[in-house]
Formats: structure tokens, sequence, C-alpha cells
């Protein structure tokens, strides 16, 4: 299924006939079926990102700390997750593009509102972040409601230095309209 640019009805219909009827779908299903009964959708380009800093402030992850953020969707639309990204520096060294930082991180991502982990364990950052010229496509676009949360768990395994990482969730806000 090619998700490209648009979001079309018949893209959100294909995405509700690949989310199984189990009761963790049910309020995301929802949401799509409301989507589907609007007039218009108007999908706007937009990204949530999380920042982990090397060390000291909030969301700090030193060598071999493990730390938590939440991910806020705002409460103006739906947001569709199409893929991931990540940038990356050793404690704010400089880079070229001869020097590209990966992580030795793993991370584990909870939608809150389900409870539902998007994964078994936590996994390297690189097998589901890309970087800006190749990302990580998801499989299935993950819509998350307005005012939901995504927790983001992330576990620095480097022995010596501390990284700042940024995680980003790229994709398009949903607005509906019935005008």
């Amino acid at each position: 299924m090619d998700y490209g640019n648009t979001i079309t009805k018949d893209t959100l219909r294909g995405i509700l006939q690949l989310l199984r009827d189990a009761p963790a779908n049910d309020a995301v299903r929802a949401k799509i079926n409301s989507l589907l009964a609007a007039r218009t959708i108007q999908p706007i380009p937009y990204t949530y990102s999380v920042l982990f800093r090397a060390a000291a402030g909030g969301n700090s992850i030193a060598a071999g700390v493990i730390a938590q953020a939440s991910l806020n969707i705002q409460a103006d639309a739906d947001f569709l997750i199409l893929n991931h990204t990540y940038d990356a520096n050793t404690a704010n060294a400089a880079r070229t593009s001869g020097t590209y930082v990966v992580p030795n991180a793993n991370v584990l991502l909870t939608d809150t509102g389900s409870g539902y982990q998007m994964m078994d364990q936590a996994v390297p950052v690189p097998a589901l972040f890309g970087n800006g010229q190749f990302p990580y496509v998801l499989p299935n676009p993950k819509l998350m409601p307005a005012k939901a949360t995504l927790q983001v768990q992330i576990t620095n395994y480097d022995a010596a230095a501390g990284i700042n990482i940024q995680l980003c969730f790229n994709g398009v806000k949903l607005f509906a309209y019935n005008g």
C-alpha cells in the first residue's frame, strides 16, 4: 500500500482493514470511522520528536542510563505516523557526513492510551529509526488520536560516552472538515 503524501478515504479504509478487530484497536478504529464520516480530510505534514541529552537536564542518557519521555499528541488533530527518523551525536562533538553517529542504544515505544507496546522488547535505535535520507517506513501507519501519549524509553549501552539523540515521528495531522 503506497501512503505517499496524500491521505485519502481509500487509504484510511485500507488502514482500517489492516487493524484486527480487537479491544486494543477499538479507539483507533472509532477515530478512523469518524474521519471517514467527515466530508473532507486535510492531511498536514507534521513531526513530533523527543530529545534525549548526553548529560544534565531532563531526559539525560549518559552511558549506561535508561531514560523515559512522553510525546503528547496535540488536541487539534489525530496524527498518523508514517515513518521514524533519528539524529545523534556523541556528547555534542563536531560531526560531518563522514562521522555519522549510530547510537548503541535501544528504544521501547508504548501507546499509553491502550497500554500497547509497539514491540515485544526494546530494540536497537537503527532497527526502528532511519536517517533523514532513509527513514524507517512503518509497515502499517500508526494512528495516534488527538490528546494521546506515546511513551518513549531509551537505554544507552555505550560504555564510554553519552549521546544526544533526537527521535522523530514523521507523518500527517488529519484534520476533518464537514463544511
